[in-house]
């Protein structure tokens, strides 16, 4: 009996850890688009996770990136081509020096070619308007 119950209290615990700070994040005076229309200054646009082969042998990169966009109009603009950004940033990122890239200096130095490569992809299609930053939120070299 005393094991059901811790076992209900540790499932209830994990469910809070993952489940409650998502339906929280939202509470508390944000203003949220309502269906139909676009959200008002900057928001940020994830995009899927890569991850690449690095130079070497049984090396890689799982990096998380996020767009910096002006409005949710030029976020619904992007979204419309992540496919070619992404193809972008696997080529960009695909077979770097690990221990090149593990400096600060160099991955600065990378987000800002993620930027211009991603600007490239937009230009052409008249999205590239708005698109403000590039952040690697994850990076983890293997």
């Amino acid at each position: 009996m005393i094991l059901r119950k811790l076992i209900v209290s540790v499932a209830c615990g994990v469910w809070l850890l993952v489940w409650a700070p998502a339906g929280l994040a939202n509470e508390g005076g944000g203003e949220e688009a309502k269906e139909g229309e676009a959200a008002v200054g900057p928001q940020y646009v994830p995009l899927e996770g890569l991850l690449v082969n690095l130079e070497g042998r049984r090396h890689y990169l799982r990096v998380e990136v996020q767009l910096r966009v002006d409005s949710g109009a030029s976020a619904e603009r992007i979204k419309a081509h992540m496919a070619p950004i992404r193809h972008a940033l696997i080529m960009l990122l695909g077979g770097r020096n690990p221990e090149q890239i593990a400096q600060m200096q160099e991955r600065e130095k990378l987000r800002q070619e993620a930027k211009h490569e991603i600007e490239k992809v937009l230009a052409p299609r008249h999205a590239d308007e708005g698109l403000e930053d590039v952040y690697f939120t994850d990076f983890l070299i293997q």
